[in-house]
């Protein structure tokens, strides 16, 4: 890596990135200048420090995919699954969490993933131009447009269009289906690894989280072994973890980590458990595990601490993320270790499956700042596949919790796993303020905001399908 590549990172104050962290700092306005996303002046990245800048801009903004103060994808995926449930006067966030989502949904956070695709692709045009020997920085770059695109197809309804800018000309990109998207991510992903040429630490630090979400993406293409394959302990131990950091006080609060805003700071959503209150009396929902009660060390509860936004509500708060600037893992190797045991799952070694889940269990273990404290081992290997199945999605969910993947589970469930809806979604009767307000929906998927329109080849979700 050139000097003035390494020089860049302190580019503005307070705003560093270093192999253990990605800084969500943003870069000054004229460093990005294009509100049209991927439109830049050219001015603005004619030399390898404004590309260098222009690429921390960049990746400060992939985290306004997943966190972020005013609720992101990673906050929502939680009000539709189980994670969390709605505890505010908010009708958009309680029909994400009731499953009836329409277009139209304001809370829906879909720009503020799709249109961080044009920050990437036009820092790393920058970056191959400029600082084209940072290769470990080119490939973070492509792993960031690859996770930006495994999160739209994961999350939103067949249908998405990718359009870019090349050159100030904008091509609007046609609705494409989930696995056409999880297809473009998979490519940027491999180029990700491919460009990385570096083989010190920030090199092998990248190639690790690009290995991470490329195993992801192949097992959502049904590819187990081969995504087993890619993330091995001697790959990627289980102690890695890139991490998304916060910048506490800064931008008007909108880099808060967003689970903290939610939850500690605003109590407008408390932990999802197993059953909520419907006039005070205990109701089931089905299908929805105990994250509150369950006294898990991997989602520590603190509750209940009075009642929620709504004044009825018990409160139950995540200390996961207790502090407004605690990081989050947007890569772990837990998640090289939980992909390894869904490959043992899918071949029908249970016994496999086990030994590695107990592993992770039989040491401390490390999500951003929680310290998970060794567990006692699971006894007993299931005898069937349905309770195979069900104990490793229970220690993924709680392994994972808050991180943005339980929708995508929920969904491969039906999708690969060839199960019902009403035997994976949270179903039965839906509580709004502790009032019943009728039952969950149907939808498994967010729908494309109503922002899309302008693009004339865009006319809404193709299918809501797993």
């Amino acid at each position: 890596m050139t000097n003035i590549a390494a020089r860049a990172r302190w580019v503005m104050l307070g705003c560093v990135v270093v192999p253990t962290l990605v800084s969500a700092c943003y870069v000054k306005d004229q460093l990005l200048a294009p509100q049209n996303p991927g439109t830049v002046d050219t001015s603005a990245v004619a030399s390898a420090n404004a590309a260098l800048a222009l690429r921390v801009g960049a990746i400060g903004r992939i985290r306004n995919v997943v966190d972020g103060g005013d609720e992101r994808l990673w906050q929502q995926i939680g009000h539709i699954t189980d994670e969390y449930k709605n505890a505010d006067f908010q009708p958009s966030r309680a029909d994400i969490d009731r499953r009836t989502i329409t277009s139209n949904n304001g809370s829906v956070p879909y720009g503020t993933v799709t249109q961080q695709r044009g920050f990437v692709r036009d820092a790393i045009t920058a970056m191959n131009k400029y600082v084209k020997d940072s290769t470990a920085l080119i490939g973070e770059l492509y792993a960031a447009l690859g996770f930006i695109e495994m999160s739209l197809a994961e999350n939103y309804c067949n249908g998405v269009p990718l359009g870019h800018t090349d050159n100030g000309v904008i091509t609007l990109g046609p609705p494409l289906t989930n696995a056409q998207v999880m297809d473009s991510a998979l490519a940027h992903l491999d180029t990700a690894i491919l460009a990385n040429k570096q083989t010190d630490a920030q090199g092998n630090f990248v190639r690790k989280m690009s290995l991470i979400l490329k195993a992801r993406l192949l097992v959502n293409k049904g590819q187990f072994p081969e995504a087993a394959a890619l993330v091995p302990e001697s790959a990627v131990e289980t102690a890695y973890q890139y991490l998304f950091t916060t910048s506490t006080g800064t931008n008007g609060g909108l880099e808060d980590n967003g689970h903290w805003q939610i939850q500690v700071n605003t109590t407008r959503v408390t932990v999802g458990d197993s059953f909520d209150l419907i006039g005070g009396v205990p109701n089931v929902i089905k299908n929805a595990l105990p994250f509150a009660s369950a006294k898990d060390p991997r989602v520590p509860v603190k509750g209940p601490t009075g009642t929620a936004e709504d004044g009825v509500t018990p409160m139950f708060v995540q200390l996961i993320w207790a502090n407004r600037d605690d990081p989050i893992p947007m890569a772990s190797g837990i998640d090289a270790r939980l992909i390894e045991a869904e490959a043992k799952l899918k071949a029908g070694d249970y016994a496999g499956m086990m030994v590695i889940l107990n592993k992770l269990r039989a040491s401390p273990q490390k999500l951003g700042v929680l310290n998970v404290p060794a567990m006692p081992a699971i006894a007993t290997t299931p005898a069937t596949d349905s309770a195979a199945i069900d104990l490793y999605f229970r220690e993924k969910a709680f392994w994972t919790f808050g991180r943005g993947q339980r929708l995508n589970d929920l969904r491969r469930l039906m999708r690969q796993y060839h199960r019902p809806e009403d035997q994976v979604f949270p179903t039965g009767k839906f509580s709004f303020g502790g009032t019943e307000t009728g039952t969950y929906g149907h939808d498994v998927n967010f729908p494309i905001n109503d922002a899309e329109l302008p693009n004339p080849a865009f006319k809404g979700c193709t299918n809501r399908d797993p």
